[in-house]
């Protein structure tokens, strides 16, 4: 029961992490952007001015900043464990807790009920990496999303091309949260990760 309310409310999160505070009634719901959102990165692509929700309606430029850096922080993370979903089904460890790589939620509960010191760790480092970009974050004239970090040097001085590295992280967020949602939803209903679902004929992308 658990492993199941758990795999709802983690679902259920990445469709409703920008919910805004008002209940928009159906009769004033717009479709067009408001105000500063305009400007921002990505609000011209696909579907140009799809603010369905209202976000933007009334927002002040630092509501509209914490949306988008809200935005990154969850295409971010959902890069990650679209990714990690995949890789762990091919890569794992000797040690029996973590090698349930068919079944890659079931793994974290079962980390979580046979391991609690190391799930402690986890959560330790989540809220490390979590600290320390928000110290980042809210330096004087960083922007939204704007981390401080990038080791390698990838960050281009051009500002057209600085623009196109934005829109592609935006975007390939946008497709991750959608993915991982899938991913977990499919575990969900067939007791298999998405590729050991693919390979046991329970699902098919085709």
């Amino acid at each position: 029961m658990m492993y199941q309310t758990v795999l709802l409310l983690a679902i259920v999160s990445v469709t409703v992490a920008f919910s805004p505070a008002g209940r928009v009634s159906m009769n004033r719901m717009s479709m067009k952007l408001d105000g500063a959102a305009t400007e921002l990165v990505g609000s011209d692509i696909e579907w140009p001015e799809f603010d369905p929700a209202g976000f933007t309606k009334n927002a002040s430029p630092e509501t509209l900043g914490w949306y988008r850096a809200a935005e990154l922080k969850h295409g971010r993370v959902a890069m990650l464990a679209a990714l990690g979903q995949i890789v762990q089904y091919y890569v794992q460890i000797g040690d029996p807790v973590f090698n349930k790589g068919d079944k890659p939620f079931q793994a974290l509960t079962q980390v979580l009920s046979e391991r609690p010191l190391a799930a402690a760790q986890i959560i330790l480092a989540i809220f490390a990496v979590e600290a320390l970009g928000q110290f980042n974050q809210v330096k004087e004239g960083a922007a939204p999303g704007d981390l401080g970090f990038d080791p390698l040097g990838l960050k281009p001085s051009d500002p057209e091309t600085w623009e196109k590295v934005q829109l592609r992280e935006l975007k390939n967020g946008r497709l991750a949260m959608f993915a991982i949602a899938g991913q977990l939803f499919t575990e969900y209903t067939t007791g298999n990760g998405v590729l050991e679902a693919w390979k046991l004929g329970q699902i098919s992308p085709f």
